[in-house]
C-alpha cells in the first residue's frame, strides 16, 4: 500500500533510510537545532518525555515496528546505575576546584569543561564487589 509520511508519497515496496543525525538537527523543524534544549522533546500538559514521534522529527530509539525492542530495558539498567552510583558514593567537587560548573558547550552537545568529581565509597570495602 502506498503512503506518504511527512508530506512524501512513498510508494509500496520502499526502502527508507532516515538521517537519525538529520532528524535531531534539522533547522527546518528546530529553533536553534545545535542548541542541547531537551525540554523541546517535552509534552505540553504534564511535562511527559515524548520518545515516539508520529512526524519522525526525532528518533531517538527508532519508531514503528522497527523500535528498539530493548527501550524499556536500557532505560532501567540506566536509571538503576544511576541510582547505584548516588547511593553508593559520597560525591565532592576536586581538592582544587571550589564549586562543580555545569556550562553547556555552544558547539556541541557536551559540557564546555568535562566534569571531574571525586567518589569516595558509604560503605566497608567489603560490601562492594570485585570482579
Amino acid at each position: 500500500m502506498d503512503t506518504t509520511v511527512s508530506g512524501y508519497f512513498i510508494p509500496k515496496g520502499s526502502h527508507i533510510m532516515l538521517s537519525r543525525f538529520g532528524l535531531g538537527r534539522n533547522p527546518n523543524v528546530w529553533a536553534d537545532p545545535l542548541l542541547f534544549d531537551p525540554d523541546r522533546h517535552l509534552l505540553d500538559e504534564g511535562k511527559q518525555v515524548v520518545l515516539l514521534d508520529s512526524e519522525l522529527r526525532l528518533i531517538s530509539f527508532s519508531t514503528g515496528k522497527r523500535g528498539c525492542p530493548g527501550i524499556t530495558l536500557g532505560t532501567t539498567i540506566t536509571t538503576m546505575m544511576l541510582a547505584r552510583m548516588v547511593q553508593g558514593f559520597t560525591w565532592e567537587a576536586p581538592c582544587n576546584e571550589r564549586s562543580i560548573e555545569l556550562v553547556e558547550n555552544h558547539n556541541d552537545l557536551c559540557l564546555a569543561k568535562p566534569l571531574v568529581v571525586n567518589a569516595k565509597r558509604r560503605l566497608p570495602c567489603d560490601m562492594y564487589p570485585t570482579y
